[in-house]
């Protein structure tokens, strides 16, 4: 069991633990929201897209005061440890409670073991759940309870939005991860996919296929900790790789690396075909833990080079040239911060994640994620890459990405939020922006009447198996969350 409080926010996040909820996957937890309206008799509406909203009636003072829409979504990053056997299509996440050394002491946590938790969205969807059946909750404005699909897929849900089902003209999103902060700009992205189409040749009879590989790098959140070199393991393992090799040529099999978009990658791996020379040479320097020393934040760091035993089944190698080109391109791309924010001190302004590569018979794909606050440089460096990449024989395509969301510092809202926390936590609230991207800016371009902020309690690492949940920072999340319904019960908002 969780010792987690309040009782009702445990509640509602044990059973969303038990709801397998991957991007593409929300059947389930739909299911859920859906049964939990009908059963407390409250209004629910479904879009075409999958979104839900559920109307919440007023309570105490609140019964006439203006709408509020708390707004998450439904699902979650789905990442494990090496090793760790879980389907997260069908399996529940496993939990534990732990003593855990951050850097400001040792904090109590709530985890997943060897999975993400989803804590991003499921503490902010458990709260909102919560909020509405709270009888202590006794002055509340009418809540409209926004749960949008494919958050984690690039703001999915929220773009297919069909905006009459809200009549809010205040929104809480409650999707981000750092208690006593609100949030108030958050950066735009799109993603950029290159892909190689060709044909093998014959397997070689006088070369030999070999394995390199990394894996158990610390991985994380693409937007929030790109800017703490973590490393990627696509780019350190080519990197290693190709330094090896000098000037021998590599005839590329398949590489493949990374899980997912808006996640750094933790592991890679690239299959290749080389002489016996050539494999002797690499062995020396890829089998010794020298280029691995320097990695090792932590024990779970592995890699090396192996021999493809003749039974096992592997493809047949590129041309010499595409080898070449494919290495060479992904080389040359740019991983992490490109620019910082002019405007405000510490904040990454523009960020690349080198996401995924993947190898299929005919096929290698590699998927880029680019972040900004500033309003055409992801065009900008994204056009600047497809060049680049065109050249070394890929095609370039984007999927739709979403806007920057532009601070409003002068709001009511903010105003009114800032007071409350102030009075909630004995200190002021941190007004911040931050580098990733909010389902906010998609809903103010759908609906531009809103005033919008965004908080949470204290999460760490989102998006790694290692997402962690401060357990002494949910009441104090839950304390302002509803403090601040109550301070908006009076209607004076405008």
């Amino acid at each position: 069991m969780m010792a987690l409080e309040p009782a009702s926010v445990k509640h509602y996040f044990e059973a969303l633990c038990g709801i397998p909820r991957s991007t593409g996957n929300e059947v389930g937890v739909q299911k859920y929201l859906l049964s939990f309206a009908v059963e407390n008799e409250f209004a629910v509406r479904k879009d075409e897209a999958g979104n839900i909203v559920i109307y919440v009636p007023g309570r105490g003072g609140g019964i006439a005061s203006a709408t509020v829409c708390l707004q998450t979504h439904m699902d979650m990053v789905c990442a494990k440890d090496e090793g760790v056997e879980h389907d997260f299509i069908r399996d529940p996440i496993r939990t534990e409670i732990k003593q855990w050394q951050e850097p400001e002491g040792e904090k109590t946590v709530l985890k997943a073991i060897g999975t993400t938790l989803g804590a991003d969205n499921g503490l902010g969807l458990a709260s909102a759940l919560a909020v509405a059946t709270d009888c202590a909750v006794t002055d509340c404005p009418p809540l409209e309870l926004l749960f949008t699909v494919s958050e984690e897929s690039g703001l999915i849900g929220a773009s297919k939005l069909d905006e009459t089902m809200l009549h809010s003209d205040l929104l809480l999103n409650l999707d981000t991860e750092e208690l006593g902060s609100i949030y108030i700009s958050a950066a735009g992205g799109r993603d950029m996919y290159a892909t190689w189409t060709f044909n093998r040749t014959a397997r070689p009879a006088h070369l030999y296929p070999m394995r390199a590989s990394l894996q158990g790098l610390p991985g994380g959140h693409s937007g929030l900790d790109i800017h703490e070199e973590r490393g990627n393991a696509i780019k350190i393992l080519l990197e290693a790789v190709r330094r090896a090799a000098g000037d021998g040529e590599l005839l590329l099999a398949s590489f493949k690396g990374g899980t997912a978009r808006n996640t750094i990658a933790s592991d890679a791996e690239i299959v290749f075909w080389v002489s016996p020379k050539q494999q002797e040479a690499l062995e020396q320097q890829l089998n010794t833990p020298k280029w691995l020393a320097t990695l090792r934040s932590n024990e779970k760091i592995t890699g090396g080079i192996t021999v493809i035993a003749p039974e096992e089944e592997c493809f047949a190698p590129l041309s010499a040239a595409l080898s070449v080109a494919i290495l060479s391109a992904v080389a040359e791309i740019p991983h992490g911060v490109l620019d910082w924010s002019k405007a405000v001190e510490g904040l990454v302004e523009t960020s690349n994640n080198v996401a995924t590569i993947t190898t299929s018979k005919n096929q290698i794909e590699l998927c880029c994620n680019t972040r900004s606050s500033a309003v055409g440089a992801i065009e900008k460096f994204q056009s600047d890459q497809e060049s680049k990449l065109t050249r070394a024989g890929a095609s370039v395509f984007y999927r739709k990405g979403y806007p920057p969301w532009p601070a409003e510092p002068n709001s009511v809202l903010l105003k009114t939020a800032q007071e409350t926390f102030t009075r909630v936590l004995g200190h002021e609230p941190k007004i911040a922006a931050i580098h990733a991207g909010l389902e906010c800016a998609v809903l103010m371009d759908k609906l531009p009447q809103l005033q919008i902020i965004s908080f949470g309690p204290d999460i760490r690492e989102a998006h790694t198996p290692r997402e962690r949940i401060h357990l002494d920072s949910v009441q104090p999340f839950y304390n302002c969350l509803t403090s601040l319904l109550a301070a908006l019960t009076p209607g004076k908002i405008a």
